[in-house]
């Protein structure tokens, strides 16, 4: 069975799969602001160590993979990945079956992204 590919922006991504906090490391990137609370919190979790052992333990289809891709920008892809990856993410509503998304993040010039 082929996947679906979707492509989102950032903001269609944040209001589609709300994400969960690090709550390993109060300093993880990502900066997420819930609908629910006022407070910014990290949601990126590291590519090593007892966050990414937290990560492979979440169900499959709440995972995402945030990479540096070959045009020097970053993309945000569905699924557990390995290759050109910066961290992950874990979504509280999981991606339907069938369907991969991808969210392409342009970096700016002077390499600074309003997601990062």
């Amino acid at each position: 069975m082929t996947e679906e590919l979707i492509e989102l922006n950032e903001d269609e991504f944040n209001e589609q799969f709300p994400l969960a906090q690090n709550h390993l490391n109060e300093s993880a990137g990502w900066v997420y602001l819930s609908e629910n609370d006022d407070e910014q919190r990290g949601c990126l979790f590291e590519t090593y160590g007892e966050e990414l052992e937290f990560v492979r333990k979440q169900n499959p289809r709440c995972i995402w993979t945030l990479i540096d891709g070959d045009d020097g920008d970053q993309y945000l892809i569905s699924g557990y990945h390995f290759a050109n990856r910066i961290g992950y993410l874990i979504s509280v509503m999981p991606l339907a079956e069938g369907k991969s998304i991808q969210v392409h993040i342009p970096m700016e010039a002077d390499g600074d992204s309003e997601a990062a």
